[in-house]
């Protein structure tokens, strides 16, 4: 409730620790208040061992035996899209809060399965999409919400990422593709700015620069046109490939001015020659967003101290998945889908 007095700090367990499980276990270990790392976990014995090693806190092999540990309340799940909705039916089961890193599940379905469960367990249930948590975005937020740009009428996203993902998040059947492993960060994102929910897309999409990524079945390049509930209208660009790094715009258009949101270059550091000044891209997106990382983190603890509805919650990830599922229809049917809800 909130208010409490908070006898004990939240004890935090991260699952899966590859590139953002080891973001958020340095997070949780060092930098949020009423929190407290308790236990990693990995399959791969040699990588939970010295990831425990390095923050002094125990490690498993086997989630079960993870999700028994009773110093552990709340579960933070970084591991490959495909596991996550039988993983977070498990937590459930077991009375631990869960944060999930994005996107909630590969299909609307698993995620219908896991907002059930978490509603009938009584637990807290956030997905990471941390874009509403960065400084940029959060401002843009409130300065349409003070009325600053007037109305806001069109959502403009560009979304490159610097290569392809490897591994499991190259098949789309385990990931859900360009659409959701890597544009459901722009659909929410949208979502929340604009203020309402998207109700039809779009898509053209090819294959441009990777054969491979045609092989398993995805794109790597895409266009998205889409149109919200309360009319204003949107476009993303998405893809695979920015050769200087991470390219990630934003803008928001509105009646009375605009909202630019972008980081296509790195400020902290540039190079002057007699040819002029060059500044360099940002690599990836652990560096831009660290400490949007961080806000996220925070939150969610605080979310189970005083008893509220985390900021994205398992329906703003479910619907995400609606509107990823309907840009594939819309890309093999060449065709305006409407999503419905």
């Amino acid at each position: 409730m909130s208010g409490r007095i908070i006898l004990r700090k939240i004890g935090v367990g991260v699952v899966g620790l590859g590139r953002i499980g080891r973001v958020h276990t340095e997070i949780f270990a060092s930098k949020i208040e009423n929190a407290e790392l308790v236990a990693v976990m990995d399959i791969v014995e040699n990588v939970a061992r010295s990831i425990s090693e390095i923050f002094k806190v125990k490690y498993y092999t086997d989630y079960d035996k993870f999700l028994r540990d009773p110093n552990i309340d709340a579960v933070i799940i970084c591991t490959p899209t495909y596991l996550h909705k039988d993983m977070i039916i498990k937590a459930a089961e077991n009375k631990k809060h869960i944060m999930v890193e994005k996107p909630l599940a590969v299909t609307s379905s698993d995620a219908e399965e896991c907002i059930n469960k978490v509603q009938k367990y009584g637990v807290k249930l956030q997905v990471g999409y941390m874009r509403r948590f960065d400084y940029s975005y959060r401002r843009a937020k409130e300065k349409i919400e003070e009325g600053e740009i007037g109305k806001p009428v069109a959502f403009i996203g560009i979304a490159r990422d610097p290569a392809p993902p490897p591994g499991w998040a190259a098949d789309p059947k385990l990931s859900g593709g360009i659409f959701l492993d890597m544009l459901s960060h722009d659909f929410d994102i949208a979502r929340w700015l604009m203020n309402s929910d998207i109700e039809e897309v779009y898509v053209q999409g090819k294959n441009v620069f990777y054969e491979e990524v045609k092989m398993k079945g995805d794109l790597d390049m895409v266009n998205i046109i889409f149109k919200f509930k309360n009319e204003a209208q949107g476009f993303i660009h998405g893809s695979r490939k920015s050769v200087f790094g991470y390219d990630l715009r934003t803008e928001i258009l509105g009646t009375k001015g605009t909202i630019y949101i972008g980081n296509i270059k790195d400020d902290m550091f540039a190079l002057g020659t007699h040819i002029g000044i060059a500044y360099y891209g940002i690599s990836w997106f652990e560096k831009r967003f660290y400490d949007a990382f961080i806000s996220e983190d925070a939150d969610f603890i605080n979310c189970i101290i005083e008893d509220k509805e985390p900021l994205v919650s398992g329906v703003d990830g479910l619907k995400v998945i609606k509107i990823a599922e309907a840009c594939w229809k819309s890309y093999k049917l060449q065709k305006p889908i409407k999503i419905e809800y």
